[in-house]
């Protein structure tokens, strides 16, 4: 690390949860992979958003309207990765994992109203709906390239095996449900520290994505069931 750099550890008590989005704003930018509305593919950010909108959620653009709210609440579009869900943001579920020389933060937000079973979607409309199973992933350590792609990889799996537990279906379909039609996920990792060469699902960075996707995607989805059940 050379001298410049500030030594840094994401961890849960830099996480703000408030109605209207939950934010974690990191001192030094992250490497990126994500697939929110703002930032999307490899990047690096500092500033990370999960807004949330009414589940009729309509707009032409809803890009230009992303970055028109994070200017409006002071945060730089071109530094950060956002994302929407029409999700309470109190059902939010989070943990720390910490092993050996490696930690991670995951952070998920997760709703059913429109879950998919992935292998039947051709019977679903194409139309743009606010993400409802949001994933946020951040890696205390140095991740190679492959080691990105492969924690969206494992982390998905273990996401689709939350579902298939929780007996979550497909409304259309009746079949089990690998997600909803507007996923969205974020790899984020500090590049400081350990190099984790690999994140499949046996690997230990794998385990530990497996492990705390599964356990905070189960934990949102009951959340979210029990609000609709009140």
């Amino acid at each position: 690390m050379g001298k410049d750099e500030i030594a840094v550890m994401i961890h849960p008590n830099m996480l703000k949860i408030t109605e209207k989005h939950i934010v974690l704003q990191s001192p030094v930018p992250l490497k990126t992979l994500s697939s929110g509305v703002v930032g999307p593919g490899f990047g690096s950010h500092h500033i990370f958003v999960n807004r949330h909108v009414d589940k009729n959620y309509q707009c032409t653009n809803h890009r230009e309207d992303m970055e028109r709210y994070l200017e409006e609440n002071g945060f730089q579009p071109k530094e950060s990765v956002g994302m929407m869900t029409a999700v309470k943001l109190e059902d939010v579920a989070y943990t720390w994992l910490e092993e050996k020389d490696m930690s991670l933060l995951i952070v998920v937000t997760a709703g059913t109203g429109n879950a998919v079973d992935a292998a039947n979607s051709e019977n679903h409309s194409s139309e743009f709906q606010p993400g409802t199973i949001n994933t946020w992933i951040f890696v205390n350590g140095t991740l190679s390239e492959e080691a990105f792609v492969q924690s969206i990889v494992t982390a998905t799996e273990a996401k689709v095996r939350a579902l298939e537990s929780l007996e979550v279906k497909d409304p259309i379909t009746g079949t089990s449900a690998t997600g909803t039609s507007t996923d969205s996920i974020l790899v984020g990792a500090t590049q400081q520290g350990t190099t984790l060469e690999y994140a499949g699902t046996i690997t230990p960075l794998g385990k530990l994505i497996s492990k705390g996707v599964y356990t905070c995607t189960r934990e949102a989805v009951e959340k979210s069931a029990k609000r609709k059940m009140h």
